[in-house]
């Protein structure tokens, strides 16, 4: 399991990114680190992303969520998605 990303700028949390075709994931992760993400890969299928300019975690999500929808139109047929984490107790 990866190590939590650090908090860089902004109070958002590390997002947990699975990616359905893992061939494609280094592609993913370029295009997400364009974007101004951090991404920290863990797997071969998931990776760790960090979006150091929000401001919230939600903000986080709401963002992370366009730029995967972006990158899978233009991957037909490869889910990536964020994974929900339990909270840790």
């Amino acid at each position: 399991m990866c190590d939590p990303l650090r908090q860089l700028r902004g109070a958002s949390a590390a997002l947990h990114v699975f990616i359905s075709h893992p061939p494609s994931l280094q592609d993913l992760c370029a295009f997400l680190e364009r974007a101004d993400c951090v991404v920290q890969r863990c797997h071969a299928h998931d990776v760790e992303v960090h979006l150091p300019r929000a401001y919230s975690e939600s903000q986080a999500r709401r963002e992370l969520d366009i730029y995967l929808a972006t990158w899978q139109a233009t991957n037909p047929g490869i889910e990536a998605y964020v994974v929900e984490r339990d909270p840790i107790a």
